[in-house]
């Protein structure tokens, strides 16, 4: 239900007003209509993009200055070219002692001192935290530059940092009014990206930026690293992470040493490519290892991976550069939060805010961490916050919507997406969701028993009522066991497009192996018509993902995500042994060849795991760990430890209290999962072959070494099928089975061996071996279909109507479930199934729809459902007018219908009224 990437600092976006406070020039603009272009908030499963701003903040305020330094200082001397290297290499470096040393006796070598060293020396006092040292650079600057727009821009930042929002206005509102003014003053390369940045915050068309100001810079001067730093920022923001990857790779080409460039491509690869996205970080961290913006992603990466110590050991390193960095200060808050230590928490928040008061990321990156971790209502609380300081911080603005979207608060949330898209119409999460709104009022609403579940239309005429059935059963068997008084209603939102599956639960299209999401009242997931081919059983996602209601409402949403998902995991196996993971053999080699994760860092594997294999490893080991916490220390333990996480105790504390201290945990659990691993088919010979071995006479030699190997007799049985020999073929796999009995990974034998004997025309062993086969698996639409073949032809209605339940729970939208099991209840006289059945066959479209009319009326009649069953054979004849059989169902319908009316006049008229009944009356 997580997302394993990097997760970012989101820039801020400031709402300039249009007339600044005490402007020095005019602050009017020729570029044409304003656009918007507000940078995209960080979400539960898409922050990366949120991420591309800690960049833009290294290069436009500690490093864009110095990136430009090189290419701008032509009228210096050959040794005063190579001293701004030098410093602009101590610089990337993070040596800015050095770097201060070298500007100062630069700028004091000079009356007419250049404006990039001048830049450099403020830069390095920002990074360094020293923020009234760097206004005074900026304001001396300014009185020997008074037409630079690379101090503005810079300057900007430093009054931030002094609490002086009124002059960092004034100075971005000049550097508008100097384009207008004089825009031939500033057409050199490096001017042209500061301008063009500049627009983007006045949410100018990105089209024209790009096209007037970024690309310019670039073709006029392609060796400037800068131009191509700035148009992979905007691809980031758009989520053009290809075209991003681009321009960050041709930065870091031209620009080697810049630790930003090689951040910006870390960036730029994270959601396709985390290999070289890892590859990219460690590059920046090389160069510089207390590389801020690098630290600051980290820190980020490890309070999601509940590594809330390696974070702090990070923010220590940040701290030590810069005493003063909010970001740092911020993710303090957060941990303080984690720890449920309030106070600590407010002297943090205070402490970021210390030198900009209104500086509404502070809010904004606490609260946002906080929904990361599904605590949706404080999380709003600072999303708040960070709009009373900042109104027009959108990143906060969207970031609350999906707070308040997966709280159930749709009405305000679907009103702020909308303010945020008016605001800033190139904002792909805001777009995105003013259109999945749209497509979610095409859905159908079903509510029960505090349950309101949306689906599309077709889809809730089919098995809506499943559903609702469904989740009725799992609050009865779930509220009570773990002792939760859930807050309703609970909205459950069934989505045949996986787009919009994606987006309602991300933001953004991707998360192609999510299958479903719970935020606490609001549960995503996808139907079976939006996962493919690849059919996953419907019915164990939403176990699954309503069980996370039960946790998560427990808890007030604080719990660990392995302990989340392995309660999901571990109920789902107890409601259906065919749902879920059980041991298998890879799981078993994974165990004991070290791949386990210890208890204490388990969440740590959702976040970045190698590969889709070892993400369901993780899944499975969190439910073997609670099935070890209930085996050893019971049900109420585990209830009251769920008890003591919703007051705010650590997990490792409500651990101890009710369990075992977290290290033994990880010792005994390390134990109790070899053991576990060590007990699937003792007798077995697990050794892989070391060759390719093919052909029945190839296995036959492996085996003579190894009699009892599993993959041995596998590849055994399926050579011997492929030659013919079927007979030898279900004798290997009587071997298999005395090793390795019915359990969870053997589904491929028995599906041989189902194969084997339908060959044989054998169907009572068919029919065993599939039997065994849909136990152990509850994903096979095959062998659920060839079952219902076989049970329908022998008459055993009671299996066909079992079989096709099942099917439906794979796959509700296949006629032949519904028509199967429409035939089962009618031979079983099962009138209220056969209604329904047809009613979803009907919904479906069926091949012989006046038959399929007539049948649904028929049952209806039997039920005395006049009203419908009239309607559905007159249906019946509308698609066949000669159908002897409609016609005289119908003629039945209508005579019922005339005695029971006839009945009710009777029974009007002839009714003894009370002694006072007719006083008043008037006839």
């Amino acid at each position: 239900m997580d997302w394993p990437f990097f997760h970012g600092v989101a820039h801020r976006v400031m709402d300039i007003p249009s007339t600044p406070a005490r402007p020095p020039v005019t602050t009017h603009f020729t570029l044409g209509p304003s656009g918007s272009t507000a940078i995209l908030s960080t979400l539960i499963l898409f922050p990366v993009l949120a991420t591309a701003r800690i960049a833009s903040w290294c290069r436009i305020l500690p490093g864009l200055a110095i990136c430009l330094v090189a290419a701008l200082n032509c009228c210096g001397t050959a040794s005063g070219q190579a001293t701004t290297d030098t410093a602009r290499s101590l610089f990337y470096e993070g040596k800015y002692s050095e770097v201060l040393l070298a500007a100062t006796a630069a700028i004091g070598e000079s009356v007419f001192s250049s404006e990039d060293w001048i830049a450099l020396q403020a830069e390095a006092q920002i990074a360094t935290g020293d923020y009234a040292s760097a206004k005074q650079t900026i304001d001396a600057g300014l009185e020997q530059f008074p037409y630079s727009v690379q101090l503005r821009w810079t300057g900007a930042n430093v009054h931030d940092y002094n609490n002086d929002l009124t002059r960092a206005l004034e100075l971005k509102a000049e550097i508008g009014g100097l384009w207008t003014d004089s825009p031939w003053r500033y057409r050199n390369s490096r001017d042209l990206v500061i301008v063009g940045r500049y627009m983007l915050e006045r949410r100018v068309d990105a089209k024209k930026v790009l096209d007037e100001f970024f690309a310019r810079a670039r073709d006029q001067n392609p060796s400037l690293a800068a131009s191509w730093m700035a148009i992979g920022d905007l691809a980031l923001e758009k989520n053009d992470f290809a075209l991003a990857a681009t321009n960050f790779a041709k930065a870091a080409e031209l620009d080697r040493g810049n630790p930003d460039c090689h951040l910006g491509l870390a960036l730029a690869y994270q959601p396709n490519l985390p290999e070289k996205a890892a590859e990219s970080l460690n590059r920046a961290l090389e160069i510089n290892p207390e590389h801020i913006g690098s630290l600051l992603v980290i820190v980020e990466r490890q309070i999601s991976a509940e590594d809330y110590a390696g974070a702090e050991t990070n923010i220590q390193k940040i701290l030590k550069v810069n005493p003063e960095r909010f970001e740092a200060w911020s993710y303090r808050a957060v941990l303080a939060h984690l720890n449920n230590d309030a106070a600590e928490e407010g002297r943090c928040r205070t402490r970021a805010l210390k030198h900009w008061e209104h500086n509404g990321l502070v809010d904004h990156i606490i609260g946002r961490e906080l929904s990361k971790k599904y605590r949706f209502a404080e999380g709003s609380e600072y999303q708040r916050m960070a709009l009373l300081y900042e109104p027009g911080l959108l990143t906060a603005k969207i970031q609350l919507a999906h707070d308040l979207l997966r709280l159930g608060q749709e009405l305000e949330g679907w009103k702020l997406a909308e303010e945020v898209f008016d605001a800033d119409q190139y904002n792909v999460v805001a777009n995105n969701l003013v259109e999945l709104r749209d497509n979610l009022s095409q859905f159908a609403t079903i509510e029960r028993n505090g349950f309101v579940v949306r689906m599309d239309r077709v889809e809730a005429e089919v098995y809506g009522e499943l559903v609702l059935e469904l989740l009725e059963k799992e609050s009865q068997q779930l509220v009570g066991k773990y002792g939760v008084q859930l807050q309703t209603p609970i909205f459950i939102e069934i989505f045949p497009r996986q787009q919009d599956f994606a987006i309602r639960t991300f933001g953004l299209p991707g998360g192609a192996g999510f299958l479903g999401v719970c935020f606490g009242r609001v549960v995503t997931m996808n139907s079976p018509a939006a996962q493919g081919a690849s059919l996953t059983n419907w019915r164990s996602v939403l176990w699954h993902e309503f069980c996370h209601v039960v946790t998560l409402q427990k808890t007030n949403n604080r719990m660990p995500r392995w302990l989340s998902e392995g309660i999901s995991v571990y109920e789902e196996q107890l409601a259906d042994p065919a749902w879920g993971d059980t041991m298998t053999p890879r799981y078993r080699e994974m165990i004991l060849g070290g791949e386990l994760t210890p208890v204490s860092k388990l969440s740590s594997a959702f976040l970045s795991p190698p590969s889709g294999e070892h993400l369901r490893f993780a899944y499975y080991e969190s439910s073997l760990v609670v099935r070890f916490l209930v085996e050893q220390f019971g049900q109420a333990a585990m209830v009251a430890l769920l008890d003591d996480l919703a007051t705010g105790t650590p997990i490792n504390d409500a651990l101890r209290r009710h369990a075992a201290p977290v290290d033994f945990l990880d010792k005994k659990f390390e134990e109790y999962a070899t053991r576990l691993a060590n007990e699937l088919a003792p007798a077995a010979d697990w050794t892989k072959p070391g060759n390719p071995v093919a052909g029945v006479e190839g296995w036959q030699e492996w085996l003579d070494g190894h009699p009892d190997n599993i993959y041995g007799l596998l590849g055994l049985a399926g050579s011997q099928v492929e030659a013919g020999d079927l007979e030898a073929a279900l004798e290997t796999i009587g071997r298999f089975d005395s090793i390795y009995p019915e359990t969870k990974g053997a589904e491929t034998a028995w599906a041989l061996k189902a194969e084997i004997h339908r060959s044989q025309n054998d169907i009572a062993a068919e029919t065993a071996a599939l039997e065994r086969l849909t136990a152990l698996d509850a994903d096979d639409v095959a062998a659920c279909v060839r079952l219902i073949e076989i049970h329908s032809a022998a008459g055993n209605w009671a299996d066909v109507e079992r079989v096709s339940d099942r099917l439906q729970g794979i796959n509700p939208m296949l006629k032949s479930a519904h028509r199967s099991m429409a035939l089962a209840a009618e031979q079983t006289a099962n009138d209220p199934l056969a209604i329904r059945a047809l009613s979803a066959l009907v919904s479906l479209g069926p091949f012989d729809r006046a038959d399929t009319h007539y049948r649904l009326a028929s049952a209806l009649f039997r039920g005395h459902q006049l009203d419908l069953a009239k309607r559905n054979v007159l249906l019946a004849l509308a698609a066949a007018p000669r159908y002897r059989a409609a016609h005289q169902l119908l003629l039945e319908i209508v005579k019922m219908d005339e005695e029971k009316k006839k009945e009710t006049e009777s029974d009007s008229n002839g009714a003894a009224l009370p002694a006072d009944a007719n006083r008043g009356v008037t006839r």
